[in-house]
């Protein structure tokens, strides 16, 4: 690990193991906290200006004081020598969608094994259609404990008025003991009203999984979540998105075309998984 790296994240405490990921604002790093004797991931803020430092300490706040075993653990917020991080419980597990859909078949090396995911051309080509399989490429018994679970946290986000905002599948680990764990809060904004008018013409999120009022800038309310989690939960049964191509296209399309419902793509879904994607994604 470089030395300059472990200078800026308080190398006396920290034992700087590796990088876990980066994103537009932080960087992860597992580190060895030798205060409290245990492995942790550490967040650090790339950039150190007011707006960064703002967005980084709502980050942490609207998580410190909320404990639920769906929902990342976080620690404790630090700054030394003008650098600023925060610890938090470090999850190790593939995504969401791996987890559902990896051990069904075991010689897949990507994705597009599992699934043939072709969208058709003309005005509708970002509808996710594609023949349809007559088989379904995931294991149904993770897929609805996974789904239960990753409610269940969020439920417990929306009690606490906050809304997460960025729900995809790269943001929802599974632990070896099946514990699906949401993270990566980066975007997390209270509820409130006045939260709400200060983001009005925003857009902020992943565009395959923004809800149409997210994607248009509109203020964005818990149902945004709920719809992105309709739209992992259609990956998980297609293979695919709902809609498809260049994210401006994306987020265009979405404010007038119905997404499709899964069984549109997919023989034999069960039922009521196929109902609740499509009541999600309304």
């Amino acid at each position: 690990m470089d030395e300059k790296i472990r200078s800026k994240i308080g190398s006396e405490r920290f034992e700087v193991r590796s990088c876990l990921g980066a994103g537009g604002m932080g960087v992860v790093y597992e580190a060895f906290d030798k205060l409290e004797n245990k492995v942790v991931a550490l967040k650090t803020l790339q950039q150190l200006d007011a707006e960064s430092l703002y967005r980084f300490k709502k980050e942490f706040r609207a998580l410190a004081d909320l404990h639920h075993p769906n929902l990342i653990n976080l620690g404790e917020l630090i700054e030394e020598d003008g650098q600023w991080f925060f610890t938090m419980e470090l999850i190790r597990g593939p995504n969401f969608i791996e987890w559902v859909t990896r051990s069904f078949d075991e010689s897949a090396t990507s994705d597009t094994d599992l699934f043939d995911a072709t969208p058709i051309s003309g005005d509708e080509d970002t509808r996710a259609f594609t023949e349809k399989p007559s088989r379904t490429p995931f294991d149904e018994t993770r897929l609805r404990k996974g789904l239960h679970q990753l409610a269940s946290g969020l439920v417990a986000l929306h009690e606490a008025n906050q809304i997460h905002r960025d729900i995809k599948p790269s943001n929802i680990l599974v632990t070896e003991d099946e514990r699906v764990v949401l993270l990566d809060f980066g975007l997390v904004m209270a509820s409130t009203p006045d939260a709400q008018t200060q983001t009005t013409g925003l857009i902020e999120g992943t565009a395959a999984y923004m809800a149409p009022e997210q994607a248009a800038g509109a203020p964005t309310g818990t149902s945004a979540d709920w719809y992105a989690m309709g739209v992992t939960l259609f990956e998980a049964l297609t293979g695919q998105h709902p809609f498809t191509g260049p994210p401006l296209q994306v987020l265009m399309v979405k404010q007038s075309t119905p997404s499709p419902a899964p069984n549109e793509l997919i023989d034999g879904l069960p039922d009521d998984l196929d109902a609740l994607c499509a009541d999600l994604l309304k």
